[in-house]
């Protein structure tokens, strides 16, 4: 007889997860293997679209695991595999290698006294605005009090990150006038002196490092698409620039914008466009730096956004701790060693005193 779906060892669980597609928006299939799983084990989840909320222990502040079930999209012709050493496939790194710890850590403590909630949520890896956590936290009802601790299972190779840059997108548009290219004084060629200039200064505009509470983290500003013109004899009369910026702990969201704005310059027209906020590493509470010195594990800044960030505007101090590989995440051939899924699921049931 085969073994039941998301059952096994953490080894097992990972693959069924991998095998089983999840791209951000599609991920209706794995919620329902989530859901039934977690009722085979006779807890009762929430169902709040397609993300999954668990609890177990008894009343009172729980610590959260968090983990979402979507992924970006298949590389061609990628499928789960799995060897004597890596579960390989999408996903594998980010994130279901910290979802198969979830759901083992969710089978282990059912009947311990430590309360623990789990949330399995949808549409991380696109919008900020369309992630499926901001609808958790808003209407779940095992929150209540609310959590003493998140921790967030991202990869990170087996340390711990703590805090994250936050992230937002600018729409850069410089206009100007079609015409005919044999006759282009008739027009007014968008791709300027301006536009010239403008992309001049971002690409001179170096990361800027900014240390916070001993972590080094990097403020960076990338233009990372360029579109203009419509035909090889016409003076395009639009160009656009999309421009990612990453801002430190520390650093105002306004402050970031109005440096984008001195940088494109006077003539450019600006948009901005899905915003997720910094978060400080808070390594200085108690309830992280114990976490930190009983587990003996190494601290990194967060070079990235996660939910952390969100999780903290909640009020819930909260840091990344997974067993994925970050240089794995949306990479062709994406693999999380099985070693490191049972050392994270051994040092997470230690903290949560799981048998």
């Amino acid at each position: 007889m085969s073994r039941p779906f998301l059952s096994g060892s953490v080894a097992d669980v990972c693959f069924d997860l991998v095998a089983t597609a999840s791209e951000y928006g599609d991920e209706q299939g794995l919620a329902d293997a989530v859901e039934q799983r977690v009722r085979e084990l006779g807890i009762v989840p929430e169902r709040i679209g397609n993300s999954i909320v668990a609890r177990t222990g008894g009343p009172g502040a729980a610590i959260v695991l968090v983990g979402h079930l979507d992924t970006v999209p298949n590389w061609a012709g990628g499928v789960a595999e799995r060897t004597d050493e890596r579960i390989v496939g999408r996903g594998a790194s980010d994130m279901k290698g910290g979802v198969a710890v979830m759901l083992r850590l969710l089978e282990r403590m059912i009947d311990a006294p430590q309360p623990v909630a789990f949330i399995f949520y949808d549409r991380e890896e696109g919008p900020n605005s369309d992630n499926g956590i901001h609808r958790v936290l808003a209407d779940s009802t095992l929150f209540d009090p609310k959590p003493k601790l998140a921790v967030v299972l991202e990869p990170t190779a087996g340390t711990i990150h703590a805090g994250a840059v936050g992230s937002f997108n600018a729409r850069v548009v410089f206009h100007g006038k079609s015409a005919h290219s044999a006759r282009p004084w008739e027009g007014d060629n968008a791709i300027s002196l301006a536009l010239a200039e403008a992309l001049t200064r971002f690409a001179q505009r170096a990361p800027v490092p900014v240390e916070v509470d001993g972590l080094l983290y990097h403020d960076v500003v990338t233009v990372t698409t360029l579109n203009a013109g419509i035909a090889h004899n016409v003076l395009p009369d639009r160009v656009e620039l999309s421009v990612n910026v990453r801002i430190a702990p520390g650093r105002s969201v306004e402050a970031a914008q109005a440096e984008v704005v001195t940088l494109a310059g006077p003539e450019a027209e600006l948009t901005w466009l899905d915003t997720a906020l910094p978060a400080e590493p808070r390594l200085s509470d108690p309830i992280v730096s114990d976490f930190v010195t009983r587990s003996g594990l190494p601290v990194l800044p967060k070079q990235a956004w996660t939910d952390v960030a969100t999780l903290q505007a909640w009020g819930v101090p909260a840091f990344n701790y997974g067993p994925g590989e970050p240089s794995q995440a949306h990479q062709p051939g994406e693999w999380v060693e099985i070693a490191m899924l049972e050392e994270c699921e051994r040092i997470l049931a230690e903290e949560l005193g799981a048998p």
